[in-house]
């Protein structure tokens, strides 16, 4: 199991060291849930905490980040990059005017040279890229909600897992836009 803090002031979990992975037992997971608390309360005392997610442990063969964010600039696009912890340090990214349709969503997948083991590279197990399309897509959308405007969403990880088996989406964010930002 996965155990993580609930958080709507904790953004990013393994941040704030509030995330245990791999927990299999009764024991582990009384002991993930308090470290895992601990965690979030020293790093941010005045967190409001809303509990303690159990997730089913997720594996697959690569780890992608999908974003979506209202640009003041250029208006609603969409990202898809290398994603887990290490999405900001590799910089392996591409972005769209959102939304984008199932074509432009799998040219990006195309076009992130990280993603290449998804493609097959030297005979790997190809991903299930036609699903990451799919989710890559459907984020992008949010360009299009009527009402209460999105002003950015994050899926990270999304695992990927072999082609046919569709993807996970482990851990995601959304925040909504103000008044003024709509």
């Amino acid at each position: 199991m996965a155990v993580k803090i609930l958080s709507p002031d904790i953004a990013h979990k393994t941040e704030a060291r509030a995330v245990r992975l791999n927990v299999d037992s009764g024991k582990d997971l009384a002991t993930a849930f308090e470290e895992v608390l601990a965690s979030a309360r020293a790093y941010k005392k005045d967190a409001r905490i809303e509990g303690v997610l159990v997730q089913r442990m997720e594996s697959g063969l690569a780890e992608v980040i999908v974003g979506y964010r209202r640009d003041p600039e250029v208006g609603p696009v969409v990202m898809l990059g290398a994603g887990g912890i290490a999405a900001e340090l590799r910089r392996s990214f591409c972005m769209r005017l959102a939304p984008v349709g199932l074509e432009e969503a799998a040219a990006m997948i195309g076009e992130v040279r990280d993603l290449a083991l998804l493609r097959g590279y030297r005979g790997l197990p190809r991903g299930d890229c036609a699903a990451l399309a799919r989710a890559i897509r459907a984020l992008s959308l949010l360009a299009s909600l009527e009402g209460r405007k999105v002003s950015e969403a994050e899926i990270n990880p999304l695992i990927v897992k072999r082609e046919g088996e569709g993807v996970v989406a482990v851990d995601g964010l959304v925040a909504f836009a103000t008044e003024g930002e709509r």
